[in-house]
């Protein structure tokens, strides 16, 4: 999920959905925890410079794992922020591959049990512009992967100041210089390159920019024909690498 507009440029009322959300119920819309992994961060497992993050959760822990959701610690925020009642237009995209049917009214769900007004908006993705997206107060998106396996493919394209995917959304200096920085040095200097993707996926966290919620990864059935079987945790299972007897 991401957003643009108020009561979300207020970092309370971001960080308060996303202590709100149900990640485990969206794991079940996916078809359970086989299907689905929750998650908090944008940055997924396998990728430089992942390292398991996770505050916005019950009772967080080191391991960085999402435990449940903390609706106390939401309301709190919301009420600090002054923004209860406000309406929020949510907005989805209609027979999204891979995308439950009912997120969009889940998601709406949430901010009224933390006391906003919404109203849900279902349309086809011909029918969605770059202007309208600009206008959006809250989007909700569907699955994605990366073009290729580096966090460059992908963390500027949605959170830099001219993000391909954002649409302006966010727009933070010192988080565009990181991932510049971050970037030249993914081929050359990998260790330097990881340790500042993780700090640029803790940022993203910490200010609440997205609603990272699940790492879908549906259960593969194979042939016992099938052989050398190999699981890429960005593109799951890895064709070029297999063979059937």
């Amino acid at each position: 999920m991401e957003y643009a507009d108020g009561p979300f440029d207020d970092v309370r009322v971001r960080r308060a959905l996303n202590l709100a959300i149900d990640r485990a119920e969206i794991a079940r819309m996916y078809g359970g925890r086989a299907a689905a992994t929750p998650i908090c961060q944008p940055l997924p497992h396998g990728l430089l410079g992942y390292r398991p993050y996770c505050p916005y959760t019950h009772a967080p822990n080191a391991r960085g794992v999402w435990r449940a959701p903390d609706l106390a610690a939401a309301r709190k925020l919301v009420a600090e922020s002054r923004t209860k009642g406000m309406l929020v237009d949510v907005w989805g995209v209609a027979n999204q591959l891979g995308v439950p049917r009912g997120l969009p009214g889940y998601v709406a769900s949430v901010l009224r049990s933390l006391g906003y007004r919404t109203r849900v908006h279902v349309v086809a993705a011909q029918r969605i512009t770059n202007a309208m997206r600009r206008t959006f107060q809250l989007s909700v998106d569907g699955d994605w992967a990366p073009d290729y396996p580096q966090p460059s493919s992908f963390l500027p394209q949605f959170f830099g100041c001219h993000g391909g995917y954002s649409n302006g959304y966010v727009c933070d200096p010192v988080l565009d210089r990181m991932m510049v920085r971050a970037t030249s040095l993914q081929l050359s200097h990998p260790e330097q390159a990881a340790a500042l993707w993780e700090k640029v996926d803790r940022r993203i966290v910490d200010q609440a920019y997205w609603v990272p919620t699940v790492n879908a990864h549906p259960p593969a059935l194979v042939s016992k024909r099938l052989r050398n079987y190999q699981y890429n945790p960005i593109w799951d299972f890895s064709p070029a690498q297999a063979w059937v007897r």
